[in-house]
């Protein structure tokens, strides 16, 4: 037997459940197990970032730029917001 990390929880799941399940993780290359965890992973801590990305920022990093960019965020060169030409 594998030398698992974690524990084992006991549910009764409906068969159309579990089929549904098995059908989703065989598609997406993951055991059932895994998928079972991914789904719990997300119900208690929030939809994380799609795979293969990464969120290169930390805990302790500033919020993104446009939350500190000082007023007027626009660049001193550009034209006033509703000048130009309207047509219509």
């Amino acid at each position: 037997m594998a030398n698992r990390k974690g524990v084992f929880i006991g549910a009764y799941v409906p068969n159309h459940l579990k089929e549904s399940l098995r059908r989703r993780a065989a598609a997406e290359h993951r055991t059932l197990s895994q998928e079972i965890t991914r789904i719990l992973e997300e119900a208690v801590h929030g939809r994380g970032l799609p795979p293969g990305s990464l969120d290169r920022r930390t805990k302790e990093s500033q919020p993104r730029r446009r939350a500190t960019d000082p007023m007027p965020r626009r660049r001193a060169q550009d034209e006033p917001y509703g000048t130009g030409n309207d047509r219509g």
